[in-house]
């Protein structure tokens, strides 16, 4: 039996995984055996079987076929290649949606979708259930304790085409989980507010999905639904995982592929839920940009484990082909988009797939192994990424420390974001960026938390978007910023509890007294108008402008804060746009109203992390589009510089603080002074540490 160790993600793996979806029942048993022949070349030692396969184990109802998977599970064994074993749950068979249309979904306006894709299941259908868990029942009773299976993978990016289902059943479930959440039929209309426009229920039937509409529908109801579907997604994820738990031994994880910045699960629960966590990633090659969103999202699946490692489980080798353009990524990106999630704490780096199908809807999604074979360019990267990342084995399982937090919600994204809003033109991922990126250009290590965790552990907390915030989440800010931690609110924070019912009184009616002040209106900005900023009297910026504001804007009285910035002209000039509040207990607060131009939003930024006397990694600022990273284990340190841009910088990593005799790996291992990163390459330094790390 392969030993294990606690301090790795996948205990049974002693090493940073790399490898990727393999698919043997799309091909014949030789090429099975050049497939693992071939892994040996680039270091392939984590594979993810059967995803996609319920069809070849259960061709019948009822009757299983594993002769295949006995071979292929044995071969790997054999080869050395770990296995993530799949339940094969994500898509289901044709039989399924042939013998039982009930379990196909619906759609918002009653159309049932038919099988012949995948996910093609209504997640809240008992039939499909119980079908799933048989299947799994099956497998993880055969398969718990094969040596080749270091790890379970349950189902496939949930909710990446059937997030939610509107048919009857989904209804008769949608009821059962509202009156376990409000417990009568009174409080339902109460919290949904059905006082308005004719709509309070007299009995527990009239309740439905929020279905198509000749307006807009209840709010609260759309709301409560969204919760409900990520509840019923997780529901089918927990009651596999618990089949397997029963046969499988403990040191064998098990996990799903999240989907990063997915509007359509509520991934703290998820986390929650799963003994890792991992992750799909695939960078938009059409935005130049792509890479601060695959930092910050690499950050937050760092934090959704509570700061454990994580893996990628999917990301492309070269070309996808699943948006309207889909061009090859170069060599450069894929070797440093890999290493920047390995920098923000994945211990896997695994791609779908390994060998490029040659039929069906993704024979031309790129793989490890591409349809010309090993002749490749991209096959050439495989390989050296496979080496680099085998240099780098001592990173596995270190960490990150973070003194910077930013607050997301899932629920309050859900309200934000639907119709019968001030604006429809905000959007949480885009207002998330604005505040993450002075930061990770900078070189700050950043984690994301949830509002009501504990945050009293962070120098500064940001909060760009809050709009819907529970009475402990509230509470859980005003604790933290009591205690000493530099509290940062957006605009339109606050503005209504979890039921989506406005908090009365002045906005933000929770943090008045945090934040030193009160909203009288809200004012969105009308598209591609701008409304000028300048320093406040006293702000000590001087007199020069400040920047515009745009989409939205507010109008804001200070009842103990100071402005840092006003509107320069309108109806608003002359009133404080951004303001500062010192608190009695030695905390301070800021408060954001409007949506800042890029550049004056990078310097209010960095103005609030310097006041709240967070460190960056480096000392000096980084050079134009280079990115610092550090991970940390009790006996190491590892410096990634990433390269983004499209000249080389130099860059003395001296400046990190510590008296660190840093070496560099894979290379010259001298550093001395300053030393060059190349335009998109990437550098990487270990040091020794005495010290014991304190990672969250």
């Amino acid at each position: 039996m392969t030993s294990h160790d606690a301090r790795y993600v996948i205990p049974r793996l002693h090493a940073l995984g790399f490898g990727g979806d393999w698919n043997p029942e799309q091909w014949t048993p030789e090429v099975w055996d050049e497939d693992l022949a071939l892994t040996q070349q680039p270091g392939v030692n984590l594979v993810t079987v059967r995803v996609l396969s319920w069809a070849f184990l259960e061709p019948t109802p009822g009757v299983h076929d594993f002769g295949w998977l006995d071979t292929v599970l044995d071969k790997c064994l054999a080869a050395g290649v770990s296995v993530d074993l799949a339940t094969a749950t994500a898509s289901p068979p044709p039989w399924l949606g042939h013998q039982w249309p009930q379990t196909l979904p619906v759609t918002d306006e009653g159309v049932r979708l038919a099988y012949g894709a995948r996910q093609q299941y209504c997640p809240s259908s008992p039939v499909f259930l119980e079908r799933a868990l048989l299947l799994t029942e099956a497998v993880s009773a055969r398969y718990a304790d094969h040596d080749a299976v270091v790890m379970w993978h349950v189902g496939n990016e949930y909710g990446a085409h059937t997030p939610t289902c509107y048919c009857d059943v989904s209804a008769e479930a949608f009821r059962a989980w509202l009156a376990r959440r409000y417990g009568s039929l009174d409080a339902l209309n109460e919290a949904w507010s059905t006082a308005f426009w004719s709509q309070r229920f007299s009995d527990w039937d009239e309740v439905i999905p929020p279905r198509r509409t000749p307006y807009f529908p209840n709010p609260t109801q759309q709301l409560d639904f969204t919760t409900f579907s990520s509840d019923a997604m997780l529901r089918l994820f927990t009651a596999e995982r618990d089949v397997i738990r029963r046969h499988s031994p403990p040191d064998k994880p098990i996990t799903t592929n999240f989907m990063r910045f997915f509007p359509h699960a509520d991934y703290w629960q998820w986390a929650d839920a799963e003994d890792l966590v991992s992750d799909d990633w695939y960078p938009d090659l059409d935005d130049a940009r792509s890479h601060v969103e695959g930092a910050a999202g690499a950050d937050l699946m760092r934090s959704l484990g509570g700061g454990q490692p994580w893996l990628l489980m999917e990301q492309a080798v070269s070309a996808i082909n699943w948006r309207g353009v889909n061009p090859p990524k170069t060599t450069a990106e894929y070797r440093r988009w890999s290493l920047q999630q390995v920098a923000h704490g994945a211990d896997a780096v695994l791609h779908f797939q390994w060998r490029a199908a040659i039929g069906g809807a993704e024979k031309w999604h790129s793989g490890m192994l591409p349809h010309a074979g090993p002749r490749t360019r991209s096959w050439r990267a495989v390989v050296d990424l496979g080496a680099e990342l085998a240099a780098l084995r001592e990173v596995a399982g270190a960490r990150t420390s973070a003194s910077v937090a930013i607050v997301l919600d899932w629920p309050s994204w859900w309200a934000l974001e639907l119709d019968s809003r001030p604006s429809t033109g905000l959007s949480m991922v885009g207002i998330l960026k604005e505040w993450y990126e002075p930061l990770w250009r900078r070189g700050y290590s950043i984690d994301f938390a949830h509002p009501e965790s504990d945050l009293s552990g962070y120098a500064l907390v940001l909060v760009p978007q809050l709009y819907a915030v529970t009475d402990a989440g509230a509470k859980s800010l005003i604790s933290a910023a009591e205690g000493g931690t530099t509290v940062a609110v957006g605009y339109f924070s606050g503005a209504v509890d979890e039921r989506d019912r406005v908090r009365a009184g002045g906005y933000p009616a929770p943090w008045q007294d945090l934040l030193g002040l009160w909203v009288e209106e809200y004012r969105p900005i009308v598209g591609g108008s701008t409304i000028g900023l300048r320093p406040s009297e006293g702000s000590g910026l001087g007199a020069r402008p400040q920047g515009t504001a745009s989409v939205w804007s507010e109008h804001v009285h200070l009842t103990g804060a100071v402005a840092v910035l006003e509107y320069a002209h309108g109806e608003l000039a002359g009133q404080p746009a951004v303001t500062r509040h010192d608190l009695a207990s030695g905390g301070r607060t800021w408060y954001v109203s409007a949506d800042l131009d890029a550049a004056s939003m990078d310097a209010l930024i960095l103005r609030i992390a310097d006041d709240a006397g967070v460190e960056p990694i480096l000392r000096s600022a980084p050079p134009e589009g280079l990115e610092v990273t550090i991970r940390e284990t009790p006996e190491k340190r590892f410096l990634f510089l990433l390269n983004h841009g499209q000249t080389a910088v130099a860059v003395d990593p001296t400046t990190t603080g510590d008296p660190a005799e840093w070496r560099r790996i894979g290379a010259d291992p001298s550093v001395d002074g300053t030393l060059d990163v190349p335009a998109g390459d990437v550098v990487i330094l270990v040091a020794n540490q005495e010290r014991t790390s304190v990672a969250r």
